[in-house]
């Protein structure tokens, strides 16, 4: 039985995420990447929002209510830091690693099962 329980439990993290759940969750994340300082991530978020937003399905409206849910957690301003260790008295902001985690955010992981639930029935039409 323990065999079965563990195989059961394999099957389930080897899932890949849908098409919904990876889209609506890449914008949210790529919303952040915007947000930020560095061009690079900059950019890189501007064109991964894009890429998500020109292969889509169904409204943009869920997008938008992702995009402010990830915009309203950004005023928090609760980056993580790391200890610099060629510069001891100063930390290293991590934003790739804050923005790659606001998809759990409680204030925004509700907005983005919502949006994937709103969205699901377009990618399904889609895919026929």
């Amino acid at each position: 039985m323990a065999a079965f329980a563990l195989a059961s439990l394999w099957a389930v993290t080897v899932q890949a995420r849908s098409d919904v759940q990876r889209d609506v969750e890449g914008y949210a994340i790529a919303t952040c990447l915007t947000k930020q300082s560095d061009p690079t991530l900059k950019d890189q978020g501007d064109a991964w929002a894009s890429v998500i937003v020109q292969r889509s399905h169904g409204e943009l409206e869920p997008f938008h209510a992702v995009q402010e849910a990830v915009e309203a957690e950004l005023k928090k301003g609760v980056v993580p830091a790391i200890h610099n260790e060629q510069d001891p008295k100063h930390s290293k902001l991590v934003p790739l690693l804050y923005c790659a985690e606001i998809i759990d955010e409680p204030a925004v992981r509700p907005v983005i099962d919502k949006s994937i639930k709103r969205l699901t029935p377009a990618y399904r039409r889609a895919k026929k």
